[in-house]
């Protein structure tokens, strides 16, 4: 017993309160060691909560060792400790020749948690053994906790007005993941971890929760008969019919397959998501510097890749259709920036167009003219009104110069803001885009073949 009052020298630098309080709370409750630590967690700083509370046990058999067997609230705290296994409160027991009354095998697991934090090893192991085919370099560790458990922790805190303890869920989450971290050499992190492990402790499951893979690039489109995206059947909403050939798509190919497919055979992910700093018309090619786009890989099995043979295994199998350049990793936050891109840049367009009537050069130079800076009200293009809202959005078109290729046939280059629609610009749309090429030229211009040729970035 002398050697053990070396302990109370721990606990002098504590509050005085936590040691009534403890009492207090071993007179009803038999806790482990993690679990009345636990209610002390924003008192002081360098101990874990298992320490805490054995500091504080120790501390209290001490104080009531005199006063056993005589005392019956002091031998019954005893009991209260000496049944989770402390040595000191056993001891003490003994010397004053007090039984440790074990009923059952339930007296000697903590109220509170069920006995949780001494089975901290049993959920490693599957952890670990899930872990091991994975590729990934950080984690943290989620958990759901049994709602019995988390009632108990608050009648607790309500009766003795606990304002000092953490979350039963965050110790468990912190102790499993340092168990995690020392079998398999990886970091936790608290803000973009590789991979999310869920321990649901009333399912008596693990899950893994693999964050995305994002690549950033930038595509070239030389073909006029892909769109950017997959596009479903519209009879059969990508189930499946006889329009579609089964194929559920509406298009056969699209720049998103083509690009994510042999990413998706390196990286083993189950899925991907495309995109866009904004996106070009299906006819429309996507020539010069590219437009800028994120692939999202979901549920990457591998993710440390060669992203330079990857560019090259990409340009290789889609054969000319579609060429990527540029690639490099990248985070969700990525795809937001891209999203407000599309609306800052400018964009250079070429665009062959056919008119109604010959004109002569005067009447062009007149839409070169009238349409340079100028600002441009678009109606929503009945094109697309069955998927775009119907507004009315203001555009500028910075500069257009036009060449004449043949009669009744002309080349425009235009210089415009992101999200202006240029195939509406040239024909005016019925009148929803004003004004245009067809107003001004009184003469009905229709664009017969577009490419973007240029997108104007902070970085380009």
């Amino acid at each position: 017993m002398i050697k053990e009052m070396g302990k109370l020298k721990t606990v002098k630098n504590y509050p005085k309160f936590m040691l009534e309080l403890a009492l207090n709370i071993l007179k009803d409750n038999r806790l482990c060691d993690n679990c009345l630590g636990r209610q002390f967690a924003l008192v002081g700083f360098g101990l874990t909560n298992r320490e805490r509370g054995r500091i504080l046990k120790d501390a209290i058999i001490l104080e009531l060792y005199n006063k056993i067997p005589d005392d019956k609230e002091a031998v019954s705290i005893n009991q209260n400790i000496a049944k989770m296994g402390n040595e000191l409160a056993q001891q003490s027991m003994q010397r004053k020749e007090c039984e440790i009354n074990l009923t059952s095998a339930d007296d000697s697991v903590c109220e509170l948690c069920d006995g949780l934090f001494d089975q901290l090893r049993k959920y490693v192991k599957p952890v670990v053994s899930k872990l091991k085919d994975e590729d990934y370099q950080s984690f943290i560790v989620g958990a759901k906790i049994p709602p019995k458990i988390l009632e108990k922790e608050d009648n607790i805190r309500a009766k003795y007005n606990i304002t000092t303890g953490e979350s039963i869920k965050s110790e468990f989450t912190r102790e499993i993941g340092k168990l995690i971290m020392n079998q398999t050499n990886k970091e936790p992190d608290f803000e973009l971890p590789d991979i999310t492990i869920i321990v649901d402790l009333s399912k008596q499951t693990i899950t893994l929760q693999k964050r995305s893979l994002f690549i950033y690039g930038r595509y070239n489109k030389y073909i006029r008969t892909i769109p950017q995206t997959r596009w479903p059947c519209y009879d059969c909403n990508g189930k499946g019919c006889v329009r579609c050939n089964y194929t559920g798509k509406r298009y056969t190919e699209s720049v998103e397959e083509l690009i994510a497919e042999p990413i998706l055979e390196i990286t083993g992910g189950s899925g991907s998501r495309f995109h866009g700093a904004g996106r070009e018309d299906i006819d429309a090619l996507m020539l010069g510097n590219g437009r800028p786009f994120v692939l999202e890989i979901k549920e990457p099995k591998k993710r440390q890749i060669d992203l330079k043979k990857i560019e090259k295994k990409v340009n290789k199998k889609t054969k000319k259709k579609v060429q990527v350049s540029n690639l490099s990793f990248a985070n969700k936050r990525k795809v937001q920036e891209i999203k407000g891109l599309a609306k800052k840049t400018k964009k250079t367009y070429k665009a062959t167009i056919i008119l109604d009537k010959d004109l002569p050069e005067e009447m062009l130079l007149k839409v070169q003219n009238e349409l340079k800076e100028k600002k441009i009200k678009q109606r929503t293009p009945k094109r697309v009104l069955h998927r775009r809202s119907d507004l009315v959005r203001v555009k500028m078109v910075y500069n257009v110069s036009i060449k004449k290729l043949a009669d009744k046939k002309i080349e425009a280059e235009i210089i415009g803001e992101g999200g202006l629609y240029i195939k509406e610009l040239i024909s005016g749309d019925e009148g929803r885009t004003n004004p245009s090429f067809s107003s001004i030229l009184k003469s009905q211009a229709k664009c017969v073949e577009l490419d973007v040729v240029y997108l104007h970035t902070e970085d380009n």
